[in-house]
């Protein structure tokens, strides 16, 4: 016997644990109960992603196909809208066509003028202050390097 368990190295080792067992019954339970709950826990989890997987598989076509109608609905919806427009804008340009009197388009074509030169005179006189700031932002900022610089040198 001593034979075979020296040939089988692991057998001996598990004698040995058994035998440690027999001698101390309340550390093995204890040790026994954190195996158990050890095990029950991988279990558990396994079980878990084994469902999430398979919830996973078995959803994918499902959203797969509501994403497909999903789309299609937009597209005849949109198709639908367009359609629908064109038919009442042709049936409203049919009867409701709009004439301008020809005194009328040259007055507002006068006051477009006027408006005009208005906002490039407006323009012209920001364009203006605009030169202003700039020149006076280039005279602070060489003022400012020149104390800088003197401070340099004075250190």
């Amino acid at each position: 016997m001593n034979d075979w368990l020296s040939q089988n190295r692991s057998i001996f080792q598990l004698a040995q644990v058994i035998s440690w067992a027999a001698n101390h019954p309340i550390i093995s339970l204890i040790i026994l109960l954190f195996v158990l709950a050890i095990v029950g826990s991988i279990i558990q989890a396994i079980s878990r992603l084994v469902e999430v997987v398979s919830k996973s598989i078995l959803q994918v076509p499902l959203k797969l196909i509501l994403a497909v109608v999903k789309f299609s609905f937009v597209s005849f919806t949109q198709i639908g809208s367009v359609a629908i427009k064109k038919l009442t804008n042709s049936q409203k340009n049919d009867h409701n066509l709009l004439v301008l009197p020809p005194a009328n388009s040259q007055l507002m074509h006068v006051q477009k003028q006027q408006r005009l030169e208005e906002i490039c005179q407006r323009l012209a006189e920001i364009h203006k202050e605009q030169q202003e700031l700039l020149q006076e932002a280039k005279e602070l900022l060489a003022k400012s390097e020149i104390t800088s610089e003197q401070e340099i040198i004075g250190k």
